[in-house]
Parts: C-alpha cells; structure tokens; sequence
C-alpha cells in the first residue's frame, strides 16, 4: 500500500455500512412513496382490525391450554390431600379403638382373676398366667436389650446419571423389612422370651412386611428409627446375638452400607401385650368334667349343673391362636 494513498476506515465493512445507512430495503422504500404520492396514509400493520383479533384469538386459545394443563395437577393434589387426611382419620380412629381394646381388656382380666380367686382356682390362676404370656396378651418387665437401626446418613444431592450403564440401583443405605426379620429371629435365637418393635409386641401371628418403601408390623407402619426391645437373660442375650447369624448381620449392614445401628443391654425394659389377641377357643378339662359332684346326674354327658359350687365348677383351658 502506498503512503499517499487514503480512504474511508470502513472500506472493508461495505455490507454493514449498507445496512447501518439504509435499514430500510430499497424496494419497500419505494411502495411507500408511491403510497405517500398518491395521497394514501401510511401502512401500519399493528393498526389491522384483523391483526388485533387473530392476538386476541391467540391469547385466549394459550390462556385456555394453560388452565386445561394446571386442571389435571389441581385435581390429583385434590385427591391426594383427602386421601392423606382420611388415612389419618382412620389410622387415629384405629389408635383409639386399641386403646379402648387395651382399657377392656385390663378391665376383663382385673374381674377374671377376681372370680377365680374368689373360686379358689390357683391352680387355673396360675395356667391362664402363664398362658397369657406365652400368648403375649399382657405386658412383660424385667432385663433384656435394645437394638436400635436406623437408614445410614444421607448424602449430599448430586446430579442424576441418566446413563442407564453407569446408573446405579436402589439405595442400599435404607432398612428394608428383611433386615428387621433376620435381627428379630437371631434375637429369638440367642433366647429372647418376648420382643416388641416400635412399641408393636411380636407373637406366634406377627409378622413384618413391607409396602413399597413402608415397614409394617401387623399392618401398622413403623417410623425411624427402628427401635427393637427384647426380654431375656442379661448375662446371654447379647453375647448369644452378637455370636449368631442376626448379629453378624447387622454388623454387615454397619460396615458395608453405613446403617446405623446400636445395642444396649438394660436392667429393665417394658414390652407392651398385644391387644388384638382374643381367646378363639375353651374347652373343659378333662380331669374336672370326671370330678362332678356325685348324685347329681346331668341330662347329658358333657354339661354341668345350672348352680354349680366351688368344688364341682368345671375348669377350663383357653388358647389364643
């Protein structure tokens, strides 16, 4: 390039000068004046009546999709929320209908061992007792351990891998029902005379299940953390499960998927009776149905007098199934 030669800077930028100069393209700068020599007033397409309602039309055809979009969302929050709040109803229901059960119950038992007592029946005092704590209708005291799990500590949010590969599966931090099953039956092994779970006492009809991810217990939901009370030797239980396979276990669940988990032993625990228990079946002894007083002959094999006393009242067993 010459020193004396000069020019505009912009000489390289032609097409963006064209347009910075004449934003208007050449062609609708001459409809506009032909428009403006022929007397006619300037288009302007916003000022269309037919524009305005095709917008109009427009805004009510979204505002009409947006509500028919939110309907469905509202409607299922809807049922939601009443089935949530009938849930409670029946479940608060069901805990005051066990706590009335619970009140007749001891009521029942208070008069049943005054009518024996009052018959002079210590020997059939002395069964029902022991029955009923093999039945775990009543509430049991005395020295045993408390195994306390809990899901292990969550981690911190991270992005989802939608990689279906690399994906990983459910969390295996979280107690699940099998977990409870297997510390349940070591403790059952190791020589416990009764467990409860979250207050919830286990017999021969117990059992734990899961409903997705709920654990229940007789149907009834249980809430963390997963407290296990069981009654028995203090000087065996604990070292009778850390030793079997229900320990062991829950040693694994700690090291391999950090679930929490604690065992204590206690002087004294209290394991709640079951209240659904009923007696289903009685039936007479058969050592006191031969004992009938003699001379007083029934009018049929198998019952008793109307009136009977103290030492010819037929002794019954009852079971609960």
């Amino acid at each position: 390039m010459s020193a004396g030669r000069t020019g505009r800077p912009d000489d390289s930028m032609t097409l963006i000068t064209e347009m910075m100069d004449r934003p208007l393209d050449p062609g609708y700068a001459a409809a506009a004046e032909r428009r403006e020599q022929e007397g006619l007033p300037p288009a302007h397409g916003l000022h269309s009546p037919l524009l305005v309602i095709v917008a109009i039309l427009i805004g009510a055809l979204l505002a009409t999709s947006a509500l028919a979009l939110r309907a469905p969302t509202t409607t299922v929050g809807k049922i939601k929320q009443d089935l949530v709040g009938r849930i409670e109803d029946r479940r608060a229901h069901a805990d005051a209908q066990t706590r009335l059960i619970a009140t007749l119950r001891n009521e029942i038992n208070i008069a049943q061992a005054a009518a024996l007592s009052q018959q002079s029946q210590t020997t059939l005092t002395s069964q029902l007792t022991n029955l009923e704590l093999e039945a775990g209708t009543v509430p049991v005291t005395g020295p045993g351990v408390v195994v306390t799990m809990d899901d292990a500590p969550t981690k911190p949010e991270v992005v989802p891998d939608v990689n279906p590969r690399t994906a990983t599966g459910p969390d295996q931090g979280k107690v699940i029902a099998r977990d409870l099953q297997i510390v349940v039956n070591g403790l059952w092994e190791a020589g416990a005379e009764a467990i409860s779970v979250n207050g919830h006492r286990l017999t021969s009809r117990s059992a734990i299940r899961s409903a997705g991810a709920a654990i229940l217990v007789d149907y009834r939901p249980l809430a963390r953390p997963y407290v296990i009370t069981a009654i028995g030797d203090p000087g065996s239980l604990g070292v009778e499960f850390a030793d079997n396979s229900g320990g062991s276990y829950l040693q694994s669940l700690k090291n391999n998927y950090q679930v929490r988990s604690d065992v204590q032993s206690r002087q004294s625990v209290t394991i709640p009776g079951e209240p659904t228990l009923s007696v289903r079946t009685a039936r007479p002894v058969q050592s006191a149905v031969t004992s009938q007083t003699t001379g007083a002959p029934s009018k049929s094999s198998g019952t008793v007098s109307q009136s009977p006393s103290p030492s010819n009242t037929p002794r019954t067993t009852e079971t609960s199934p």
